[in-house]
């Protein structure tokens, strides 16, 4: 298990995160161009420019790290990297539903220890470092007390089709909804588990998901008392493409019904 204090670098991830955000306001309302990675697939320039100024800035705190985003990609070696989603929550963005987030994350040998989501909109900043708490504008919070599913309010999502080994969720979803009290769709992956981390949601489930979209959230989870592990019931690094988080009481119960032994 990783050890050591990384305040340091979760009080530059926050302030980071927070400029970025403000940065998504302005743009949002000056305007912006949408662009299409592939059909379902949605991206602006605003993506591109806000992903170099949070790599900018913390290479400059942190030269020796290495980076990766969803449109940015470094190669090298090294212990540590920062996973950065600078609009989780894109197509929201773009059709101005006020539903994106940034999501900042530091790993080190593949295990989150710094993870920061913001959401300008709220102006709420979910933070959390390894072994030290979750806070949601600096103040101590944790996952829900709820215990019963048919009482459970969960969220998942539908990403964009990425090859041939995509899960499809719409039965999943149909299963779950008549087990649960309701399900929510945020379109945010980040939001989702931020979410999930301070008792909103009770549990969410997402399948065909990439690093940048879940490091951060998945600690924030962790360290707000809840279980992570991937859709089958093993443990969760990031780095799996499917995700299940929950409050921790409901979590075999949505494994289950997701088709999974725990």
């Amino acid at each position: 298990m990783i050890m050591g204090s990384f305040a340091l670098e979760r009080r530059c991830a926050e302030a980071v995160a927070r400029e970025a955000g403000h940065l998504l306001l302005e743009e949002r309302r000056r305007g912006f161009e949408v662009e299409y990675k592939a059909p379902n697939d949605v991206v602006t320039r605003v993506d591109r420019w806000v992903e170099r100024h949070v790599v900018a800035a913390l290479k400059s705190l942190f030269p020796e790290d290495r980076f990766h985003g969803e449109e940015y990609g470094e190669d090298g070696e090294g212990a540590r990297v920062w996973l950065i989603d600078p609009i989780d929550g894109t197509l929201n963005f773009a059709r101005g539903i006020p539903m994106y987030v940034v999501s900042i994350a530091l790993q080190v040998d593949g295990e989150s220890v710094v993870g920061v989501i913001y959401d300008p909109n709220r102006d709420e900043l979910f933070s959390a470092a390894i072994g030290e708490g979750l806070n949601l504008n600096g103040k101590a919070v944790g996952v829900s007390a709820i215990e019963e599913m048919s009482e459970a309010v969960l969220a998942t999502g539908f990403p964009p089709p990425r090859g041939r080994d995509d899960v499809d969720n719409i039965p999943h979803f149909a299963d779950l909804a008549r087990k649960t009290r309701n399900i929510r769709r945020l379109g945010s992956a980040a939001l989702d588990l931020a979410y999930v981390s301070v008792g909103r949601l009770d549990g969410f489930w997402e399948f065909n998901l990439s690093p940048w979209d879940t490091a951060a959230g998945y600690l924030l989870v962790a360290e707000g008392g809840g279980k992570v592990t991937n859709e089958r019931g093993a443990g969760y690094t990031g780095w799996q493409t499917g995700i299940v988080a929950t409050n921790g009481s409901i979590h075999d119960s949505v494994l289950l019904a997701l088709g999974k032994e725990k």
